[in-house]
């Protein structure tokens, strides 16, 4: 699945790189300048979105690849009203008419361009400037031309080196017979060579297949961050530059005369505190998931009674006029108890965790102003607190990715529309019975008026017996639809519950950032300041991904 990695390895590194920054503040040296203004702008690149650029003839199956690389149907189903769509987490930047909102967190970070035909002249000269700048580039092919397909001039001025790294997806290869498919991956690796210049990785993809196409889009991520691009790329380079940075504050710092020394590991003790603090936490993840994804168990029996109410005790044609929307609404109100339900057992954590916050700030207090003769003040908790309500504000799309992953909403669909047949029978029939003993009675014709009467209300009646047999067995069946749902609950919320402890001990560290700064401005030593260059160091270089 093509997503965004190295996410919590980018927090770090950013934090981190920043604090080296800042010691530049602090130490007071214009030599400093120049390389603290590399990793800055080291920085700001590493925040860039990364781009994926889908290119290829009109029919070859683009859009529809690139929403099973996502795993978002609605890629395939917006075409470009332009020569290119840009599909973004947060459309914060470019014009109305090339970008697009699309709430999949997954994507968070990444820029993904479906185009239109680039057989147009007019498509490949808007879509080309696009291409060098792109992190990964994929050439989709229609395997039953590739020799006519324009992919092949627009790859051919890119370069093999620092350039955008390139793939060919053959599209269509279940119209040809198995020999051509056997040889046709090496085929057109020849014709790379001969029309690009160089071999580019070739894959054979049934866009209609999700799980190849997911499994594709894990092959475009590799190979984009395995590039020169790619995220894990800026994080070394950040690391780079950081890391230089560092080396020559050291040599500002032991160039100078130090006179006077403070505790050199008191602030690393209050670093060491912090790290113990969330190693505690920790310990707690695993009932923690457990209580989160047990709220789609207790949440159930309540789902079940909105249902009862929703659809009634008798038969009526208000239940089968509204039973086509029950499904998408009987999932958004599942969802939202859900949500409701973890939201507040997290607030409940927050509280705790605040608590537990300021107990510590109360004990860093006194020992900080008594070793480095800084006065932190008050515990910020407001501070503290909004960022947790930021935190729990980021749950919601993580919390709903197993609902869309399991597709509760098209069951819960397909099991009420099930029943507007038989309903409607009744219903009808029900109608027809009322409306003869109406005219009857006009008619004079009481006796015949009255068995009409009567004929209505054996309909309703056996109608109602069966309304409410179904109903029982929309809550059973109900039930088995939603019981894959824990499972996957405690996957989702397995990584969920370990950024939210991460972030939440990000967010408190953070609250040491103006005493850190404090502290430079009380001392007369260097010793703080070599123990601050030191530890951003080392947690720079251990933040950094791993090959």
């Amino acid at each position: 699945m093509l997503k965004r990695c190295y996410r919590a390895q980018e927090s770090l590194v950013r934090y981190w790189a920043q604090q080296a920054v800042e010691l530049c503040a602090d130490i007071e040296d214009e030599g400093l300048n120049e390389s603290r203004e590399s990793v800055e702008q080291a920085v700001d690149r590493m925040a860039d979105d990364c781009r994926v650029v889908v290119i290829g003839a009109d029919g070859s199956g683009k859009s529809q690849l690139l929403a099973g690389m996502v795993g978002c149907p609605v890629l395939a189903r917006v075409a470009p009203a332009h020569h290119y769509l840009r599909w973004r987490y947060l459309n914060t930047g470019g014009d109305a008419d090339h970008c697009r909102y699309l709430a999949e967190p997954g994507i968070a970070g990444l820029e993904l361009v479906s185009t239109r035909g680039c057989e147009q002249p007019d498509v490949a000269e808007a879509v080309s400037p696009l291409l060098p700048g792109a992190d990964a580039v994929v050439a989709v092919v229609d395997a039953r031309d590739v020799q006519s397909s324009p992919v092949w001039e627009m790859l051919a001025p890119l370069p093999e080196d620092g350039g955008p790294a390139c793939l060919v997806a053959l599209t269509h290869t279940d119209a040809l017979d198995a020999e051509h498919t056997v040889t046709l991956s090496d085929k057109v690796r020849t014709l790379c060579r001969e029309r690009v210049g160089r071999v580019l990785p070739v894959y054979q993809i049934n866009p209609t297949n999700p799980a190849l196409a997911a499994e594709f889009g894990t092959r475009v991520m590799e190979a984009m961050e395995s590039s020169s691009g790619g995220l894990r790329a800026a994080i070394r380079e950040v690391m780079r530059r950081g890391s230089d940075l560092l080396y020559k504050q050291g040599s500002v710092l032991k160039a100078r005369d130090a006179v006077a020394r403070t505790d050199s590991g008191f602030l690393q003790g209050i670093e060491q505190e912090i790290d113990n603090f969330q190693a505690r936490q920790m310990q707690g993840v695993r009932n923690c998931i457990l209580n989160y994804a047990g709220a789609a168990q207790r949440c159930m029996p309540l789902l079940l009674r909105q249902l009862r109410r929703s659809l009634g005790w008798f038969l009526s044609p208000v239940a089968l006029i509204r039973l086509e929307g029950y499904g998408a609404a009987s999932e958004n109100l599942y969802y939202r108890l859900v949500l409701d339900d973890v939201a507040l057992h997290q607030e409940e954590l927050d509280k705790q965790f605040v608590v537990s916050c300021a107990g510590h700030w109360r004990s860093v207090r006194p020992r900080m102003k008594q070793t480095l003769q800084c006065e932190i003040g008050e515990f910020p908790g407001e501070q503290l607190e909004a960022e947790l309500l930021q935190l729990r504000s980021r749950m919601k799309s993580p919390i709903y990715e197993p609902f869309r992953h399991l597709k509760i909403r098209s069951a819960f669909s397909s099991l009420f529309k099930c029943q507007v047949d038989w309903m409607r029978f009744f219903v009808v029939c029900l109608s027809l019975s009322l409306i003869l003993a109406g005219l009857l009675g006009v008619l004079s014709l009481d006796v015949l008026a009255v068995s009409s009467l009567g004929m209505a209300a054996f309909f309703w009646l056996l109608g109602s017996c069966i309304h409410l047999l179904v109903v029982r067995k929309i809550h059973a069946l109900i039930k088995t639809c939603a019981e894959p749902l824990h499972e996957r609950m405690m996957e989702q919320m397995a990584s969920l519950v370990q950024d939210m402890i991460v972030s939440r001990v990000a967010a408190y560290r953070r609250l040491y950032t103006e005493p850190r700064q404090k502290v430079a401005s009380y001392e007369t030593s260097l010793a703080p300041l070599q123990q601050r260059q030191s530890e951003i160091f080392r947690q720079l270089r251990s933040a950094a991904p791993r090959v």
